[in-house]
């Protein structure tokens, strides 16, 4: 029998299957998506869910435990091996389906192959060490989950252990199609301890809308990105006339739900503290302070998709350009690579009492991490980071450097004068370095157009659609009487019917000359 045979015998049936569907997946150019939808269990499925979810984490412990005991033995286990040791603990130690064991191993060492990828990237990053409590259930497809022969979705906890049945979800893609479960992937059971609830993570594949990346022989535009606090994105890019199109993204409501929730809570935990724990009133505060936490992770969950999500449409929308530019001067099958830079500010938020680079609020207000990871699979692009010193002070069209008070850039150059919007200077001068190998090259012919967008939360044109109280709300013009329409002065002024003197009539029928107050049951005014 050959190694290649025997090598074969060894991978379990599940890895088997997945790194097919992988490999399939990639050859058809479809992209992994993953959709959230929310689930309730039983009393009784909640505390068996909620038993191995804690199962689950000791597993996860009892493997860093030895996996760090291997490394000091001298030892170098690799992912099979770490695999093989979850598999031979005894039963009662996984109380879940043995696909659910292996998972956990796969994510160990998934964790040990980043923090190595970031060391070699010379950053500050340990391996897996802390101690989890509570660790998600993971279901892989036709093994970990099934749909019933009556429509329903059962998940397995392992031979000789009831399965969890529960309502089989609606899944829709960002383009708004169904996605039928037989397209599904890996499922996750999640469990959200601020809304208390539980959610399934479900992965499925989608057409992949992934933006060409750099190669050789190929023309490649740069997409320079300055991150920031206030604004989270600001994003630069050449255009094919030579001006530098600058798009700056207001991130003001995001640091508003913040500063909300900052302040609820610390009111309320400070009335927790004058009352006895496990009290009543005790349980009450708590369950408020619990429900602030969790509105306010879902508007920044939305707000951090609506500032990946214009960033995006701002990279495709230049990509588009530099195309059918090309495509007019050259050859019209030119392919054109896209290249994102941002400068890098990853780490400041460390060793802040020594630099004083950045405050403990800081960290907790930017969520520039989370940003970027949707910005890449958004656009399928890998992003790379530069070096971004004196990028806001320096003057792109002179290089001086000038300390700037405020959000716009002054040059204190008298003989230049530059002036323009402090982060859009950042952008411009990270795009230079990223074009010039990081240095910095002046342009005396300088033309910067700046736009700014607000990434706030909204409603999709899927929510819309699927939303009916929304739908609801937004239907103040028609002829039908709602409560939403009676709110406000505003929207009953809206109505297409109103009364003169008791009277139902059109509104389009009332002479010019007379005109109704704000409200719609009120007696008309007439001008003089």
């Amino acid at each position: 029998m050959s190694k290649n045979i025997e090598a074969e015998k060894k991978v379990p049936r599940a890895v088997a299957a997945r790194l097919a569907s992988m490999k399939a997946r990639k050859d058809s150019g479809l992209v992994g998506r993953t959709a959230i939808v929310p689930v309730w269990l039983n009393r009784a499925d909640h505390l068996r869910v909620h038993a191995a979810c804690h199962a689950a984490a000791g597993l996860w412990n009892r493997s860093v435990v030895w996996l760090r005991g291997q490394w000091e033995a001298g030892e170098t286990p690799g992912k099979e091996d770490v695999r093989r040791f979850v598999t031979s603990l005894p039963a009662e130690d996984r109380p879940f389906h043995a696909h659910t064991a292996q998972a956990v191993a796969y994510d160990l060492w998934d964790a040990v192959a980043t923090s190595r990828a970031n060391r070699a990237l010379r950053l500050n990053a340990r391996a897996p060490w802390r101690e989890k409590k509570y660790r998600p259930l993971s279901f892989t497809a036709g093994f970990g989950w099934r749909v019933t022969p009556e429509g329903r979705l059962a998940l397995s906890l392992g031979r000789g252990r009831g399965r969890i049945v529960l309502s089989l979800p609606e899944v829709t893609s960002r383009n708004g199609q169904p996605v039928p479960p037989k397209d599904w992937g890996e499922i996750r059971l999640c469990w959200d301890r601020n809304a208390r609830s539980w959610s399934l993570h479900i992965s499925y594949s989608a057409p992949g809308e992934v933006l060409p990346t750099p190669a050789e022989g190929r023309p490649t535009v740069t997409i320079a990105i300055d991150e920031g606090i206030i604004n989270p994105m600001t994003l630069a890019a050449k255009m094919p006339d030579g001006r530098v199109q600058v798009k700056v993204l207001n991130g003001r409501q995001g640091r508003s739900a913040k500063r909300y929730r900052n302040k609820v809570v610390a009111r309320l935990t400070s009335r927790m503290f004058r009352c006895k724990n496990g009290s009543r009133k005790h349980r009450r505060l708590m369950a408020a302070k619990k429900k602030v936490e969790a509105k306010t992770e879902r508007r920044l969950h939305d707000f951090d998709h609506q500032v990946s999500a214009k960033a995006e449409k701002f990279t495709r929308e230049v990509h588009a350009t530099w195309t059918e530019h090309h495509r007019e001067t050259s050859e019209p099958d030119t392919v054109v690579g896209v290249r994102l830079v941002a400068g890098d500010v990853r780490g400041i938020e460390k060793n802040t009492n020594k630099k004083r680079r950045a405050s403990r609020s800081t960290r907790q207000q930017w969520s520039r991490g989370q940003q970027e990871d949707y910005l890449q699979y958004k656009t399928g692009l890998k992003l790379e980071h530069i070096n971004e010193a004196h990028s806001s002070q320096t003057c792109p069209e002179c290089s001086t450097r000038t300390k700037v008070r405020g959000r716009e850039y002054i040059c204190k150059n008298t003989r230049c004068g530059f002036r323009c919007h402090r982060d859009a200077v950042g952008g411009v001068n990270i795009l230079t370095l990223a074009d010039n190998d990081g240095t910095y090259v002046l342009d005396p012919d300088l033309r910067v157009e700046v736009t700014y967008r607000r990434s706030q939360t909204s409603w999709s044109p899927l929510q819309r659609s699927l939303h009916a109280y929304h739908q609801q709300v937004l239907g103040r013009a028609s002829g039908k009487t709602r409560r939403e329409e009676r709110r406000s002065a505003q929207n009953r002024a809206t109505r297409t019917r109103t009364t003169v003197s008791g009277v139902a009539v059109d509104r389009a029928a009332i002479p010019d000359d007379i005109t109704t107050r704000q409200g719609a049951g009120r007696a008309p005014a007439r001008v003089a």
